[in-house]
């Protein structure tokens, strides 16, 4: 009789370490989950370099993201001058460490862009944000994020004079 009460025991044991264990896992899991179901939000600053007389804004100062999903951001871009200018952009992202888990799958950003005199125009990013960042112990909890592009005057630029 003791030898059955002592397996019993032994099985109660044992189960309740495996209870314990899936426990552990389950709410690791479901605290993942939830991390990356919650969305990030994105402030878009744009600038011009005074030597480009351009206007420059993203349509939406600020935009909600999930990680995971793909968004289409859109700028306008405005030549204030009364001739042809062309300008390049340039990105940086705030915190840095969140810099590594954005994909830009389409951007203006680099290539030259010329504007006829006094043209408008609309330029689009089309980025993702990797859901790995909801895991990372350096970015998991950052839930404010900030993009920031420059436009420069291309020729300056390529010159190195900025």
């Amino acid at each position: 009789m003791v030898f059955i009460k002592n397996k019993y025991l032994k099985l109660f044991f044992i189960l309740l370490f495996l209870i314990t264990i899936f426990t552990i896992f389950e709410n690791k899991f479901e605290k993942d989950l939830l991390n990356a179901e919650k969305p990030i939000i994105i402030n878009l600053l744009t600038s011009v370099h005074p030597n480009l007389p351009w206007k420059f804004k993203a349509l939406d100062s600020q935009i909600i993201v999930k990680p995971g999903e793909v968004t289409t951001i859109e700028y306008i871009v405005e030549n204030l001058e009364n001739k042809d200018t062309t300008g390049i952009a340039t990105f940086a992202y705030f915190p840095n460490q969140f810099g590594a888990y954005i994909r830009k799958l389409n951007c203006f950003c680099y290539d030259a862009q010329t504007l006829k005199s006094k043209e408008k125009n609309k330029y689009s990013v089309v980025l993702l944000i990797d859901p790995e960042v909801t895991k990372d112990s350096k970015t998991k909890n950052i839930k404010e994020v900030t993009i920031q592009f420059n436009f420069f005057n291309y020729k300056e630029y390529k010159e190195n004079k900025i």
